[in-house]
C-alpha cells in the first residue's frame, strides 16, 4: 500500500546537475511505493514537471534575484508553500549547499538526507561528495538506491516530436553547441570552446554531407553568430529559439552533438545521442556516467580546477585548458564516433 506521507526530492539551480539527479530518482521511483514530490528552481524544473512518476512539483525562486527583492519573493514563496510541505515525511537534498538544506529543514521540519559535507543537526544525515567521483553516486548514496541504468532522464512529449516533424529539417543532421558556462549559480565562459573553431569544425561536417543545426540559450545567441560569420556555408540557427523539450527533440533527429560541457551536452547524453564534449575547467568523470560521451580534453597542468563546487576563477588571461583542445582533436574524435555509429 503506498505512504501517503510525500517524501520531498530536492534539486534547485542547473538544468544540467538536474538531470545527473534523474537515474537515482527514477530507481527511488520505481523501488520504493510512495508519493513523490519535488522541489526545484525555474532552470531546473522543466527536467522534473516531465517526470514520470512525480505527483507534484513545486518551482521556487531560486537561487533568489540579487538584493533585497529577490530575497523577499523567495520569503514570501516560503511563507505560501510551508504549510503544505510541513506534510512531508523524508527530503533529500541532492546538493550540498547549507543554506539549502536549512531551507528545506524550515519549510517540512521533516529528516533530511543530503548531499553535504557536515550533518547541520540531528535532524540531517549527510552523504559528502567526493570531488573527484562521479556526482552520481554521492546522489545514489543519499537516496540509499543504486541504479543499472546511469543514463539521465529526460522524456519527449509528443508535441514536441511533432514540432520538429513539422520542420521538415534538411538531413542527415549535426548538432553544434557552440556556447554554455552559464547557469543560474555560476557563470564558467571559460568552458566554451572558441567560435572559430567550431566553424572550422562545421564546415567540414558540411564538406562531408552533414547539415548543422545550432542549439543553446539565449547566453548562447552571441557566439553562434560569431560562429556563423566565419562558416563558409549556411547553418541552421535555433540558439535561444527553443525550449528545453523541443532542444531534445531535435536532438532526436541529429546523427551527433558536439559542444562544450553545459546543460545542452547533458541533454544530448540523456537522448542517447553520440556525443563528443569539451572539456577545460571540469572533469568529464565528475559530471557524465563512463561511456555515455566521447570526451576531449587539453592536456595542461591546471585542468581541471574545479568539479561540482562554484568555480574559483582562472588564474590564467585566457582559458588554456580550452585553448589546448586543437580542430584535429576534435575532427578525429568525430570522424571516429561517426564511423563506429554510421560506417564510413
Amino acid at each position: 500500500m503506498r505512504d501517503e506521507s510525500p517524501v520531498l526530492l530536492v534539486k534547485t539551480h542547473a538544468f544540467g546537475d538536474a538531470l545527473l539527479c534523474t537515474p537515482v530518482v527514477r530507481e527511488l521511483v520505481e523501488s520504493r511505493e510512495a508519493k513523490y514530490w519535488v522541489l526545484t528552481g525555474q532552470s531546473a524544473a522543466a527536467v522534473w514537471e516531465r517526470f514520470p512518476g512525480i505527483d507534484r512539483v513545486f518551482v521556487a525562486p531560486v537561487p533568489p534575484d540579487s538584493g533585497i527583492g529577490g530575497s523577499l519573493n523567495l520569503a514570501r514563496w516560503s511563507m505560501r508553500n510551508r504549510k503544505i510541505l510541513k506534510s512531508v515525511k523524508d527530503s533529500f537534498v541532492f546538493q550540498g549547499s547549507p543554506a539549502i538544506r536549512r531551507w528545506v529543514r524550515y519549510l517540512t521540519g521533516s529528516a533530511v538526507r543530503s548531499s553535504g559535507g557536515v550533518a547541520l543537526g540531528k535532524w540531517e544525515e549527510v552523504f559528502p561528495m567526493v570531488s573527484t567521483d562521479y556526482a552520481g553516486y554521492s546522489y545514489s548514496k543519499t537516496a540509499g538506491v543504486t541504479p543499472e541504468n546511469w543514463r539521465s532522464v529526460f522524456p519527449v512529449r509528443e508535441m514536441e516530436s511533432n514540432w520538429v516533424s513539422n520542420m521538415r529539417l534538411p538531413e542527415p543532421l549535426f548538432a553544434i553547441a557552440p556556447g554554455g558556462g552559464k547557469n543560474p549559480r555560476d557563470t564558467v565562459l571559460e568552458k566554451r570552446w572558441f567560435p572559430e573553431r567550431f566553424s572550422i569544425i562545421a564546415d567540414r561536417l558540411i564538406s562531408a554531407g552533414f547539415n548543422i543545426v545550432l542549439l543553446g540559450g539565449i547566453d548562447d545567441r552571441e557566439v553562434a553568430q560569431k560562429m556563423k560569420q566565419q562558416c563558409r556555408t549556411v547553418v541552421l540557427d535555433m540558439t535561444g529559439r527553443t525550449t528545453w523539450g523541443q532542444t531534445a527533440a531535435l536532438l532526436d533527429k541529429c546523427y551527433g552533438f558536439l559542444g562544450a560541457d553545459s546543460g545542452t551536452a547533458h541533454l544530448a547524453a540523456a537522448r542517447g545521442i553520440p556525443s563528443i564534449v569539451l572539456f577545460g575547467p571540469s572533469s568529464p568523470g565528475t559530471l557524465f556516467a563512463e561511456g555515455l560521451i566521447n570526451p576531449v580534453q587539453g592536456n595542461v597542468d591546471c585542468s581541471p580546477c574545479y568539479s561540482n563546487s562554484l568555480f574559483p576563477g582562472c588564474v590564467r588571461e585566457r582559458a588554456i585548458c580550452m585553448d589546448a583542445i586543437e580542430t584535429e582533436m576534435v575532427w578525429g574524435a568525430l570522424q571516429k564516433v561517426i564511423n563506429e555509429n554510421y560506417g564510413s
